[in-house]
C-alpha cells in the first residue's frame, strides 16, 4: 500500500526546452562567476546560480552556491555602512538563505523550515513583497514535504495573496495549482478541483503552456479520485496534445504516467501497465532519476495488483537506487513501503517489517509526523500478522499518538487493526472501544459529499435549468392525477342499474381521452421547446443584471482613471524638472521633487487598485457561479450593488432620481455565502425597487410631493441575518402576490423582463443557502423584500 501513489503528488516538471535554456544560463553564470574578482559581484552571481540550479532541481549545486553567497554577503555587510549598498546585499543574502532552505527541504524539511523562516524574517525587514511571497511559497513547499497539508495550505494562501497584489500571474497560477495538490492529499477533491480550475484560468489568461498542462493534469487527478475516469482521461488527452505540439518529452512521459494511474484506478491494469512502461522507457532516455524511480514504483504497484509479486518485488528494488539518488524523502518512503507491502503479500513478514522500518527511519530523519504514523501503523499490522501482539500494540499505539488530527483514513486503519489485535489478545473491552472509534472515523459519507461537490461544480447550470421544467411537469402531472381520481370516484359510485349510463359516459370519456392525448402530445412538444431554450433564458437573466451594472461601473471607474491620468501627467512634468535640477547639481531640490514623484506614484497605485477592484467585481458578477461559499462582507456587498445599480439607471435615464437610504448593522460581520449568487439576488431586488419607484414617479401628479426612495438595511437577529430592500412605490397587488416567485411570471411589459429573476433569487436563498426570501407589501405605499440567512 504505497502512501502517496508516487508521482500522483509530484511537483510540476520543466519542459525540456526550458531545461536546456536554464542549463545554458547556469553555464553562462558559472563562467561569469569564475571571471569575477570582487566579493560583491561573486555574491550576486552565486545567488543567481543557486536560484538557477534550484529551478533545475539540482539540489547539491543550489545548496553549494547559496552557501557561498551567504558567506560572501556576511563578509560584505560587516564592512559597509552605506544604506543603499546594505539594502542591496541584504536582499541578495535573503534570497541566498531562501535558496539554501529550499534545497534542504528535499532531505530534511525540519531544518529547511528553520532556515526559510530566517529568510522570511529578512524579507519582512527589507519590506520586499515579492520576496515575502516567495518565502511563504518555499515554506509551504517544505511543509508539503513533511506531509503537513494544513500548514502548507496556510502558507500557500499567504503567498497567493501577495502574488495577486504584485500582479505575478505566473506564480499565482503555480500557487493555485500547489494548493490544489495539498487539498487533494487531504482527500478534499471538490476543493482541489476548484483550485486547479482557477489555476487553469490564470494559465490560459497568460498563455503559459506549461502551467496550462499542469492545471489540466491536476484536474484529471481530481476527477480520477472522484471516480470520474472518462473526464480524467479527457483532461489528460488535452495535456498530451499540448506536450506533443511543443515536443516536450518530459511532459509526454508525465502524461503517459498519469494516464496509467487513471487506468489503474479504473481497474484496467493491463492498459495501465502499458502506459507506465511507455513513461519508464522515455524517462530512462531522459535520465530523469526522480521520474525513473516513480515509474518503477507504479509498475511494481500494478504487478502487485495483478498478483505477480516476484515481478513487483524486482521492479521496486530496481527503482529504489533512483529514488535515493534524487533524495526526495517522500518517494524513498513510498518505495520502501511498496517493498514492505509486497513482502507482506508473500507472507515474508520479517522482510516486510524490515522495509517498513527503513521507511520509518527516513520519516524520522525528515521529522515527518504523518509518514511516521503511517509506517508505524504498517509495522503494527505486520506484527499482528506474525502473532507478535506486544510489538503490534506498541507500534499501533505510537501511531495513534502522533497521527495528524485530520488524517481520518489513517486513524480509521489504526483503530481497525487495534480492534483485531485486542480480539486476538482476548481483550474484548479494548477491542470494543477501538471498534467504536473505527465507526466514528468511517468517512464514506464524506467521500460521497466530495464526489457530489465535483458534480455541482461541473453541472450546476444543468440543475438550474431542470428546476423550471420539473415545476411545469409537476403541474401537468397534478392535473392528470386529479382527473383520474375524479373518474375513479365516479366509477365506484355507479350502481349496477346505471351501467347503461356508464357506457354513455364511456363514449364521452373516450372522445375526451383522444382530445387529452392530443393535448398531451402538444404539451410534450412545448416542454421540449422549453428545454431547448432554457439555457438561453437562464443565462439571459444573469447577463441582464450585468447590463444594469455596466453604466454604473463606467461612472464608478471614471473617477480613479481621472486621478491616474492627472497624476501621470504631473509626474512627467516633475521628472523633467528633476532632470533639469540634476544637470544643475541641486541635489536637495532633486530629493524634494523625487518625494513628490513618489507621492504621486502612490496615489496612481491607489486609484489604479480601486479601478482594478471595480473591474474584478464586474467579472465576478458575470462569471458562472461555482457554488463555493466564502466569508463575505454583506454590508459592503449590498452597498456596492446599490450604488452601481443606481448609477446604471441614471446613465440610461438622466431624469431619474431617487433617495438612497442605507442602515447597515456593523455586528453582522462576515457571512459564509456564495458572493456571486447573493450579489445577483440583492441586485435583482434593488433593480426591481428602482423600476417600481420610477414607474410610480412617471404617473403621479407633479403637484404631489413624491420622492422616490429605496432603502437597504441589514440586521443581526440571534442566529440569523436579515437583509431588507424597501421601496415607497405602489406595492404589489394581492391578486399576483402568490405568483411572483413562479418562473416566467412578470408584471413588466413584454421584452423588459424574463420572469426568472425572483424565481432564481428564491432558489438561491432557500435551496443553496438554507435561508428565507419573503415579501411584505401594501398597495399604494410600497414593498419590502426580506432575505434571512443563517448567521453561521
Amino acid at each position: 500500500m504505497a502512501l502517496t501513489f508516487c508521482s500522483l503528488f509530484a511537483s510540476s516538471l520543466m519542459a525540456q526546452q526550458q531545461v536546456d535554456a536554464t542549463e545554458k544560463k547556469a553555464n553562462a553564470l558559472k563562467a561569469q562567476l569564475n571571471r569575477a574578482t570582487s566579493d560583491t559581484s561573486r555574491a550576486r552571481l552565486a545567488t543567481q546560480l543557486s536560484t538557477t540550479y534550484r529551478l533545475l532541481t539540482e539540489i547539491d549545486s543550489s545548496k553549494k552556491y547559496a552557501s557561498n553567497a551567504i558567506d560572501l554577503t556576511t563578509n560584505i555587510l560587516t564592512k559597509t555602512d552605506n544604506r543603499d549598498f546594505t539594502l542591496k546585499y541584504k536582499t541578495i543574502r535573503a534570497k541566498a538563505i531562501e535558496n539554501f532552505g529550499s534545497a534542504l527541504a528535499f532531505k530534511n524539511a525540519t531544518k529547511a523550515l528553520d532556515t526559510l523562516k530566517v529568510a522570511l524574517g529578512l524579507w519582512k525587514k527589507i519590506g520586499d513583497k515579492s520576496g515575502i511571497a516567495m518565502a511563504y511559497f518555499s515554506i509551504a513547499q517544505a511543509y508539503g514535504f513533511k506531509s503537513n497539508q494544513i500548514e502548507a495550505i496556510d502558507y500557500f494562501t499567504k503567498s497567493l495573496k501577495l502574488f495577486k497584489e504584485t500582479k505575478n500571474k505566473e506564480l499565482e497560477a503555480t500557487t493555485l495549482y500547489s494548493i490544489s495538490l495539498e487539498k487533494r492529499y487531504l482527500g478534499m477533491y471538490g476543493d482541489a478541483l476548484e483550485y486547479s480550475i482557477k489555476s487553469l484560468k490564470v494559465a490560459e489568461e497568460i498563455k503559459d503552456t506549461l502551467l496550462i498542462t499542469d492545471a489540466l493534469l491536476g484536474n484529471s487527478f481530481n476527477y480520477m479520485l472522484a471516480k470520474n475516469y472518462p473526464e480524467a482521461l479527457q483532461e489528460q488527452i488535452k495535456a498530451l496534445k499540448l506536450f506533443e505540439m511543443t515536443k516536450d518529452s518530459v511532459g509526454i512521459a508525465r502524461t503517459y504516467s498519469d494516464m496509467g494511474v487513471t487506468d489503474m484506478f479504473a481497474g484496467k491494469l493491463d492498459a495501465a501497465l502499458i502506459q507506465h512502461k511507455k513513461a519508464l522507457e522515455m524517462r530512462k532516455k531522459l535520465k530523469d532519476a526522480n521520474a525513473i524511480g516513480i515509474s518503477h514504483n507504479y509498475v511494481a504497484t500494478i504487478y502487485k495488483r495483478q498478483g505477480k509479486f516476484n515481478e513487483a518485488l524486482a521492479t521496486v528494488k530496481e527503482g529504489i537506487p533512483y529514488n535515493l539518488q534524487f533524495g526526495d524523502s517522500r518517494f524513498i518512503i513510498d518505495a520502501y513501503v511498496e517493498a514492505g507491502d509486497i513482502y507482506l503479500e508473500l507472507k515474508d513478514y520479517k522482510n516486510a517489517i524490515a522495509n517498513y522500518n527503513l521507511a520509518l527511519e527516513v520519516a524520522k530523519k525528515n521529522n515527518s509526523q504523518n509518514y511516521q504514523a503511517k509506517t508505524l501503523m504498517l509495522i503494527g499490522n505486520a506484527n499482528n500478522n506474525t502473532g507478535n501482539i506486544r510489538e503490534a500494540l506498541n507500534s499501533l499505539q505510537m501511531a495513534d499518538n502522533i497521527v495528524l488530527s485530520n488524517d481520518y483514513k489513517t486513524r480509521r486503519f489504526i483503530y481497525k487493526t487495534l480492534t483485531e489485535t485486542y480480539i486476538t489478545n482476548d481483550d474484548y473491552k479494548s477491542a470494543y472501544q477501538n471498534q467504536l472509534k473505527y465507526n466514528q472515523m468511517n468517512d464514506s459519507v464524506n467521500a460521497t459529499e466530495k464526489a457530489d461537490k465535483i458534480t455541482r461544480l461541473t453541472q450546476q447550470l444543468v440543475y438550474e435549468n431542470k428546476r423550471a421544467l420539473q415545476k411545469a411537469s409537476q403541474d401537468k402531472e397534478i392535473t392528470i392525477q386529479q382527473s383520474q381520481i375524479k373518474q375513479q370516484k365516479l366509477i365506484r359510485n355507479i350502481s349496477i342499474g346505471g351501467l347503461l349510463i356508464v357506457f354513455g359516459f364511456a363514449f364521452v370519456f373516450f372522445k375526451r381521452f383522444k382530445e387529452k392525448r392530443k393535448l398531451n402530445v402538444a404539451l410534450e412538444e412545448s416542454l421540449f421547446d422549453l428545454k431547448a431554450t432554457q439555457n438561453q433564458l437562464i443565462q439571459s437573466e444573469k447577463m441582464a443584471s450585468l447590463g444594469e451594472l455596466t453604466a454604473g461601473i463606467a461612472h464608478e471607474i471614471q473617477n480613479p482613471l481621472n486621478f491616474v491620468n492627472n497624476f501621470s501627467e504631473i509626474n512627467i512634468e516633475l521628472i523633467e524638472e528633476l532632470q533639469a535640477e540634476l544637470k544643475k547639481g541641486d541635489y536637495e531640490e532633486v530629493l524634494t521633487i523625487s518625494e513628490d514623484v513618489k507621492d504621486n506614484q502612490q496615489k496612481i497605485n491607489h486609484h489604479g487598485k480601486r479601478a482594478d477592484a471595480i473591474v474584478k467585481g464586474m467579472l465576478q458578477h458575470s462569471r458562472k457561479s461555482t457554488a463555493i461559499k466564502e466569508p463575505t462582507d454583506i454590508n459592503k456587498l449590498a452597498d456596492e450593488y446599490l450604488r452601481l445599480a443606481y448609477h446604471g439607471l441614471r446613465a440610461k435615464d438622466k431624469s431619474f432620481n431617487a433617495e438612497l437610504v442605507t442602515d447597515f448593522d456593523e455586528s453582522v460581520g462576515l457571512l459564509n455565502v456564495v458572493p456571486q449568487d447573493i450579489g445577483r439576488v440583492i441586485l435583482n431586488l434593488i433593480t426591481n425597487a428602482f423600476y417600481a419607484v420610477n414607474e410610480k414617479k412617471s404617473v403621479v401628479d407633479e403637484d404631489l410631493l413624491y420622492q422616490p426612495t429605496v432603502s437597504v438595511s441589514t440586521r443581526k437577529m440571534n442566529n440569523k441575518v436579515k437583509i431588507s430592500v424597501t421601496d415607497n412605490a405602489n406595492g404589489i397587488p394581492q391578486k399576483v402576490l402568490d405568483k411572483i416567485f413562479q418562473p416566467f411570471f412578470t408584471t413588466k411589459p413584454t421584452g423588459q423582463g424574463t420572469g426568472l429573476g425572483l424565481s432564481m433569487s428564491y432558489d438561491i436563498i432557500t435551496k443553496a443557502h438554507g435561508g428565507q426570501l419573503t415579501v411584505k407589501t401594501k398597495e399604494g405605499e410600497g414593498t419590502e423584500f426580506i432575505i434571512q440567512l443563517p448567521a453561521n
